[in-house]
């Protein structure tokens, strides 16, 4: 059995993904916060959560639980089994700061860093629930009396 047979770690690992693909998002926009016209980009949790909701409910393969990943160009390293990194399930778009400076730049470098933390948080509570996860799973499977 491996961890992805599970729906609850491959949901987990999809959450990570999306969190770590937002991370980088987010240090894109704070190493443009001096680029002339640079518009702030952050990927929207909304399309993240429809795209978990229409994977698990069989969107694609038809079964309970199932997830898999798309691949949106042939050139695209096809994924093996469930979870793991796909931005193909999610895409960035624009999302200028509150502010924008005379040079046409929209980075707001404060709310970066809160965005920044909130995601930080959140990779790491699923990072602890899928630790938790695969514990109690070792613990299903050992042999009684160890």
């Amino acid at each position: 059995m491996a961890p992805d047979d599970e729906p609850v770690l491959a949901l987990l690992r999809q959450s990570m993904s999306f969190h770590a693909d937002r991370q980088q998002v987010i240090a894109e926009n704070v190493a443009n916060a001096n680029t002339p016209g640079y518009t702030p980009r952050d990927l929207d949790e909304s399309d993240f959560h429809s795209a978990l909701r229409s994977q698990m409910s069989g969107g694609e393969t038809g079964g309970r639980g199932a997830l898999r990943l798309t691949t949106t160009n042939a050139g695209h390293i096809p994924a093996s089994g469930t979870g793991g990194g796909s931005s193909a399930l999610w895409e960035a778009s624009e999302s200028p700061d509150s502010e924008t400076t005379v040079n046409g730049n929209s980075v707001v470098i404060e709310e970066q860093m809160v965005r920044a933390q909130e995601n930080r948080m959140r990779y790491e509570s699923a990072v602890t629930l899928y630790q938790k996860s695969i514990g109690l799973l070792r613990t299903a499977i050992r042999a009684p009396g160890r």
